[in-house]
């Protein structure tokens, strides 16, 4: 802890205002994260219309993706950044004034622009140095998670105050998200300052010269490229179809719903910091490593047993799949020049984006045609047979410069 306090301590204001934004919406996302597929559901729409709908957050990802690293690389990341957590608060009132599950398409596309536009993750790349890079990243999602563990718990007293998970007590989750959410915008917009770079890039727009010369900077890059195309695909897979099937299958109540929530934060709190401090000691390879058998069990446990204990027990191991993220995501700064983080941003965007484009669809189809549980199935097996081989083709770069 005293390490953690030290990180945090040697930080930028512009990293400062970053992760204080992010704690209170992410306690707003957890607030309502585990009922946004089963709202869709109760509002009419199919697996495979589910997975439809879903894909909008890919495409829009994809469609900005290159652009927008582009700009980063040469416009004001302050201003990119507020446009991008103005989006963030705007699509939960989409959310909560959608008649039908077709209406909600457009708030999952807003949704999706704004993770782009929002992403702190560029503003992270430029601001924390390498000795802090996985720790920094780490104390934002681990114990910056911290009060968002009582978020789902405060939906699940809400939602059963209002009769149990309908249409109604959805939509008044919403409401809430909105209105409070534009608390801490507004704060970001009061107190974001400008980001200094060393080298901002000038010059005319040439994009595919521009995504030539990173991928020119490291070859290591398209394993990196393949990796979180890979983790995008399980990941947004998983969140789409987790909770439907514990409602669903599981015949999980709020309660339940809400303990799988907490423990996916309580996970993310307790041990972030921890493996993205040994990250920092041992390497980003070996800590990948270490993290693996707890998120491949929290498929096998939702496959095999869904029932209400170990439903929560899945729910809490899903959370080492989002410290492994990042644990990985501290690899890729490491392989390119900050001048070139905006379009490596841009380019790992647009493959990230395709991949969460397709994988809702493919999750909707497998459920449809071979049964809920091979959602999971095929999630352990991209785990195991595909993203676990691209790690071990990285190179370890807890010590290595860009370039």
């Amino acid at each position: 802890m005293t390490e953690v306090v030290a990180v945090w301590r040697r930080q930028t204001g512009a990293w400062h205002v970053v992760v204080v934004w992010m704690v209170v919406n992410r306690f707003l996302r957890r607030f309502v994260e585990q009922y946004a597929t089963i709202y869709m559901r109760l509002l009419g729409a199919s697996p495979v219309q589910l997975g439809v709908a879903q894909s909008a957050i890919g495409l829009a990802g994809t469609v900005i993706s290159l652009p927008l690293g582009i700009a980063q690389d040469r416009l004001s990341l302050r201003r990119i950044y507020l446009i991008g957590i103005s989006l963030l608060t705007v699509a939960p009132f989409l959310y909560a004034v959608a008649p039908t599950w077709q209406w909600l398409i457009p708030g999952i596309a807003v949704y999706g622009l704004g993770l782009r536009l929002g992403s702190c993750s560029v503003i992270c790349d430029v601001s924390l140095p390498n000795r802090d890079r996985a720790t920094g990243k780490a104390l934002c999602e681990g114990v910056g998670s911290l009060p968002t563990l009582f978020g789902p718990a405060t939906a699940a007293v809400i939602i059963t105050l209002l009769g149990g998970v309908t249409i109604r007590g959805i939509r008044s989750l919403y409401w809430i998200y909105f209105l409070v959410g534009l608390l801490p915008t507004i704060y970001a917009f009061r107190k974001m300052p400008e980001i200094r770079r060393s080298r901002v890039v000038s010059g005319p727009l040439r994009p595919l010269a521009d995504l030539r010369e990173v991928l020119q900077r490291s070859r290591a890059l398209k394993y990196y490229a393949a990796l979180v195309m890979t983790s995008e695909f399980t990941l947004m897979m998983l969140f789409t179809f987790m909770y439907p099937y514990a409602f669903e299958v599981g015949l999980a109540t709020p309660l339940i719903l809400g303990l799988m929530s907490t423990g996916v934060t309580l996970a993310e709190v307790a041990f972030a910091a921890v493996f993205g401090r040994i990250a920092d000691r041992i390497g980003r390879r070996r800590s990948y490593f270490l993290l693996v058998p707890a998120f491949v069990s929290s498929n096998l446990l939702l496959m095999l047993w869904p029932t209400p204990p170990l439903l929560v027990l899945a729910g809490f191991l899903f959370g080492f799949r989002m410290i492994a993220s990042v644990v990985y995501s501290s690899i890729g700064p490491e392989l390119v020049p900050p001048d070139c983080i905006g379009r490596w941003r841009g380019m790992v965007g647009l493959v990230g984006g395709v991949a969460a484009m397709v994988a809702p669809i493919v999750g909707g189809y497998l459920w449809e045609m071979l049964g809920p549980q091979a959602v999971f199935a095929a999630a352990s097996v991209v785990d195991l047979c595909v993203a676990l081989p691209l790690v071990v083709l990285l190179p370890e770069t807890l010590e290595r410069r860009p370039g």
